[in-house]
């Protein structure tokens, strides 16, 4: 039994022994390896500030400042057509005239009895100052004239609808009519649209309520003319918020001189809320955190140790075309990694290169 004891106790010696020659050629091999890890090679930039806007982004479609469909207020036969279709017309020009052959016969007819209840009217006026004259006749050849001057007034209106003209100034597009055709009252004759100003009307969100206002400047890109922004100016905001979307109803106006935009067109609406001055990073500087958040490796001095990586949080601003705004996590002059984040852990030594200059494609 005793020697059974011994034989163990030796055994354990030897294992406690065994396990100590292990964890010294540990330390001076493989430890030694880790703490002198070769550093690894990232792409790095100096962080810098820029003046960052923050956008409010809508939709909308643009449509004429004024646009109608020009119709005749009376019937009648076309005689003459005195525009070309997509024709510029001024406030004031002809477009198209209606027979008024009847309509001036009745004028003429009106203004004899015009003539004939003046004379009437001054007849019985001196009569009535002589004594000779009662109050009544009086008061009868005042209705008769007032009431001739006012069929007068409506003869000459209903001529003058027979010369239609426009009623501010536009292009005119396809007409819808012919000469010699008759027209009824609301037949449609051609579009007038004024498309010297458009505007475009969207929706944006209740949050945006304190950040936008009347003559505030908005940027319009088309998808029909992809390389231009045009410049517009809020008109008016709808006192009433819309209660099924939580929207506002705001309004601009994009004057037009070059004569490029059309009613119809799909416009992306940018407005500038605010600018800042923000550190600006490229998109690939960012590493997804299991939070859910974000992270940026930024390349560090420790001394002794060499130049190491170091994980910081950040918060993200703006998303900008291949860059982010970052709110809080990195420095103006922070040197971030931007490739290589998948070689290396916070502490890990690195070598910090510049990009790689993109490759030119060969002709």
């Amino acid at each position: 039994m005793l020697n059974l004891n011994r034989t163990r106790a030796i055994a354990a010696g030897l294992a406690i022994g065994v396990a100590l020659v292990l964890l010294i050629v540990w330390r001076y091999t493989g430890g030694s390896e880790m703490d002198h890890k070769p550093p690894s090679t990232v792409e790095t930039v100096r962080a810098a500030m820029r003046d960052v806007s923050v956008n409010v982004s809508a939709l909308g479609s643009l449509d004429a400042d004024q646009s109608i469909v020009v119709s005749p207020e009376i019937d009648g036969v076309v005689t003459s057509i005195d525009f070309v279709d997509g024709q510029r017309l001024n406030k004031g020009d002809t477009i198209i005239s209606i027979d008024s052959g009847s309509l001036k016969a009745r004028l003429m007819q009106t203004q004899a009895r015009v003539t004939l209840t003046r004379a009437n009217f001054d007849r019985a006026e001196r009569l009535r100052k002589q004594g000779s004259g009662t109050e009544r006749a009086l008061d009868e050849a005042l209705n008769d004239r007032r009431s001739a001057e006012a069929d007068l007034a409506a003869a000459q209106a209903d001529l003058d609808k027979a010369n239609i003209t426009a009623p501010f100034t536009g292009i005119i597009g396809l007409r819808q009519v012919s000469l010699g055709q008759y027209l009824k009252a609301g037949d449609a004759i051609a579009t007038l649209a004024d498309v010297d100003h458009l505007r475009i009307d969207f929706r944006v969100s209740e949050v945006f309520l304190t950040k936008i206002g009347k003559d505030q400047e908005v940027g319009v890109k088309l998808d029909a003319l992809p390389d231009e922004t045009f410049k517009g100016v809020i008109t008016a905001i709808d006192p009433v918020i819309d209660v099924a979307g939580r929207a506002i109803r705001v309004r601009a106006v994009l004057p037009n001189e070059s004569g490029k935009l059309r009613p119809g067109l799909f416009g992306r609406v940018s407005i500038v809320t605010l600018v800042r001055n923000s550190v600006v990073l490229p998109e690939s500087a960012l590493v997804p955190q299991q939070t859910g958040g974000k992270a940026v490796f930024v390349v560090v001095d420790g001394g002794e140790k060499g130049l190491h990586a170091e994980l910081r949080p950040v918060e993200i601003g703006e998303r900008l075309a291949g860059e982010a705004e970052i709110l809080s996590g990195v420095a103006a002059g922070d040197v971030v990694v931007t490739a290589g984040q998948l070689k290396i852990r916070s502490g890990d030594p690195v070598e910090p290169v510049a990009p790689a200059a993109p490759s030119t494609p060969q002709s």
